[in-house]
C-alpha cells in the first residue's frame, strides 16, 4: 500500500460521517502520525509503500475512526494554541472558541501589565487553558481545579510536557463548602459545561459518544448553574478590580450577563463564527 493509498482509504472510510475538507484533514494527520511523513512529504512520496505493521496500525485507526472516535483521542494528542496536548477520553478535545478566550485574557493582562497575577481556572481538563496562559504570559501565578482525577493526572502531564507550573486541585467546585480550599484571585478564567441536554441532538456523533459528558452537559431546568457557582465564588475570592473570563452557550449570552449586572461591567463577545461566546466582567 501506498501513501496515496493509504489516505485514500481513510478518506472513503470516513466520509459519511465527516466533510471532505475535514476527512482529508483527519487522513493527513494520522498519516503523519504513522509514517512521520508532513503533510508536503505526503504528497511528494505518495507513491511510497508503507510496511505491514503501519498498515496494521492505519487498519485498526480506520475501524476506530469509522465509528466517529475523533482523531485526537486515536493518536492521543490535540494542539491549542500551537502547543501540544496529551488527550484522552477523560479530557474534552480543544477547541479554537476557547483559544479565543486565552487570547482574549492574555492582551487583557498585557495591557494592564500584571506583575505575579493571581489566576484561577475553573475545570483544567486537560490543563490546555492554564497552560496556554502561563506558557504566553509567564508572570501569572495560576491554579486551576477539576473534580475529575483522571483528567487532572492528564493536565498534570501535559504542564510537565509544556515546562510551566500549575497549582493542581482536585475539588467539585459547586461544592460551596470546597472553596476554603481556594485562596483570593485577581482573574476567574473557565470554560464549564454549559450545554443542555436538550441540544445534544444536534451535536456530532464524534462528541456524543466519545467525550465526556459531565464536562459538557448541564440539566436543562438549571443550565446557568456552574455560572451562578463562580458569580458567588467571586463575592468572597475575586480582588477588588479583578475581572472574570467564561466561555458560555451561545443561546444564554444575556442570561449569564444578567447574572454579573451589579458591580460589574460586563462585554459579550463574538466569536469567529458570530456566535455569543464569550463574556467579560470588570469590577468595579
Amino acid at each position: 500500500m501506498t501513501i496515496r493509498d493509504a489516505k485514500q482509504a481513510i478518506i472513503a472510510a470516513i466520509e459519511p460521517i465527516y466533510d471532505n475538507r475535514e476527512a482529508v484533514n483527519i487522513a493527513t494527520l494520522l498519516l503523519e502520525e504513522l509514517t512521520g511523513f508532513s503533510k508536503m512529504n505526503q504528497f511528494l512520496q505518495k507513491q511510497s509503500l508503507i510496511s505491514e505493521e503501519i498498515v496494521n496500525k492505519l487498519t485498526q485507526s480506520i475501524t476506530r475512526l469509522s465509528k466517529g472516535e475523533p482523531i485526537q483521542y486515536i493518536i492521543g494528542k490535540a494542539w491549542f494554541m500551537e502547543l501540544a496536548f496529551v488527550v484522552n477520553s477523560h479530557t474534552l478535545i480543544p477547541r479554537p472558541e476557547t483559544e479565543e478566550l486565552v487570547n482574549t485574557l492574555i492582551k487583557y493582562l498585557k495591557a494592564n501589565n500584571y506583575k505575579n497575577v493571581q489566576i484561577l481556572e475553573i475545570g483544567s481538563g486537560s490543563g490546555c487553558i492554564p497552560i496556554a496562559i502561563a506558557k504566553y504570559y509567564p508572570n501569572a501565578i495560576i491554579t486551576s481545579v477539576d473534580i475529575s482525577p483522571d483528567a487532572l493526572e492528564v493536565a498534570k502531564i501535559n504542564a510537565h510536557q509544556n515546562g510551566v507550573i500549575i497549582n493542581w486541585k482536585q475539588l467539585n467546585f459547586l461544592d460551596s463548602t470546597e472553596w476554603e480550599k481556594l485562596g483570593l484571585f485577581d482573574i476567574i478564567i473557565s470554560n464549564p459545561p454549559y450545554i443542555r441536554k436538550t441540544e445534544a441532538a444536534s451535536m456530532h456523533t464524534n462528541v456524543l459518544a466519545f467525550e465526556p459528558h459531565t464536562a459538557l452537559f448541564v440539566e436543562d431546568n438549571d443550565p446557568l448553574i456552574f455560572y451562578k457557582a463562580i458569580h458567588d465564588f467571586c463575592k468572597s475570592h475575586l480582588n477588588k478590580n479583578g475581572a472574570i473570563f467564561l466561555e458560555i452557550n451561545e443561546g444564554l449570552g444575556k442570561e449569564t450577563a444578567e447574572l454579573f449586572k451589579h458591580n460589574y461591567q460586563v462585554e459579550i463577545k463574538n466569536d469567529m463564527q458570530g456566535k455569543e461566546r464569550m463574556i467579560m466582567a470588570y469590577q468595579f
